[in-house]
């Protein structure tokens, strides 16, 4: 008796520097690794068939004329669509579908009128062609309820969470950065735009002798220009490097030498870069919107507002709590150690059990 054909949604591979490739990829050699119940294959751009390999996974080849009609589709029992805003879902009626919906951001951040009518029709799309929704953290899973008419969402569509696991970073013995501080610094990691909210940091080296790197995958040039005007105006300028595209040593650095990592994010889904400085027991600053209290817990520490006067006091007290009490980094490792891929892996399989079984 052949086993079910099962099908996940690899095309972020085509950026291995995404977001969305960093959760995807561990999520697929999880799953290739436990499995043993379905016959797995993953989707994949051209250029990275046998990127994971050939042990426990086969590869379909992603074509443009798939966001269409996709006829390979029709052969899975299930197919997991890995993002909200995929174009690529089965066009074949009989193959079920588990749909990860990572933030639904553009409801809180204002994109131009353009942006957010592309973006709601797409997770409109796939939240009614989907069997079962999976959301990254349960503050996505309240947005989605809180939001349901909207989104299309119909009662009784099974949703629930499941963390997304974080990869353990191994410091490169020997590696130094293309930029090395000069000086102790504080690091924040992401996509340099608005909803990062970066602007609101190089107010914190005023009085201090700190840097500021700020480190991500792109950075959006109006949004720089603000970040760096920001910081001329502070006096700082010269103490704020922004680096984009970074290698993973390079990121692993910057964790490992860090004094502290800050996030203060208007919008997130979920929080990765919170996690992976955790995992070098590095005290984490964080904004208390959206999905990021979920994350930190009681490991992190808070910004009331992003008055420069209150992240300050919020910075310093929790930097001095820090250098007092030498079990905070253990407690941070452990609040890390607590987002597994082996057990997102775990419960994906639970999904499509329930899915293939009803």
């Amino acid at each position: 008796m052949s086993l079910p054909a099962i099908c996940l949604d690899c095309e972020p591979f085509r950026d291995r520097h995404s977001g969305f490739s960093h959760v995807v990829f561990p999520l697929a050699q999880e799953l290739a690794r436990q499995n043993h119940r379905y016959r797995l294959s993953c989707y994949v751009p051209p250029t990275e068939v046998g990127a994971l390999g050939t042990q426990g996974v086969q590869y379909l080849t992603q074509r443009s004329f798939h966001k269409y009609f996709n006829p390979a589709s029709y052969r899975f029992r299930l197919w997991h669509a890995t993002s909200q805003l995929s174009w690529y879902v089965p066009t074949g009626p009989f193959t079920k579908v588990v749909l990860t919906i990572h933030d639904l951001n553009f409801l809180h951040e204002r994109p131009s009128e353009h942006t957010y009518t592309r973006q709601l029709a797409m997770v409109r799309r796939n939240i009614r062609r989907a069997n079962y929704l999976v959301t990254i953290s349960d503050f996505v899973r309240q947005d989605i309820l809180r939001n349901a008419d909207l989104l299309g969402y119909r009662p009784g569509q099974p949703l629930r969470s499941i963390p997304n696991g974080v990869e353990t970073l191994v410091p490169m013995p020997g590696h130094t950065p293309g930029y090395v501080p000069r000086r102790p610094f504080l690091f924040s990691l992401g996509s340099v735009n608005a909803k990062k909210n970066l602007h609101v940091l190089p107010p914190l080296l005023m009085g201090t002798d700190y840097e500021l790197v700020l480190a991500g995958g792109f950075a959006e040039p109006d949004y720089e220009a603000k970040v760096r005007a920001v910081a001329a105006e502070a006096g700082v300028a010269d103490r704020v490097t922004i680096r984009t595209r970074i290698s993973e040593a390079d990121k692993a650095w910057y964790y490992q030498h860090c004094l502290a990592y800050l996030q203060p994010s208007l919008a997130e889904g979920f929080g990765l870069p919170v996690v992976e400085a955790m995992q070098f027991g590095k005290p984490v600053f964080l904004s208390q919107l959206t999905s990021l209290p979920e994350i930190g817990g009681t490991a992190a520490r808070y910004f009331p507002d992003f008055t420069p006067a209150a992240m300050r006091h919020t910075l310093t007290e929790g930097l001095r709590e820090y250098e007092a009490q030498p079990a905070r980094a253990a407690e941070l490792r452990a609040r890390a150690a607590s987002f597994s891929w082996a057990r997102a892996a775990t419960d994906y399989l639970t999904v499509y059990d329930h899915l293939l079984r009803s």
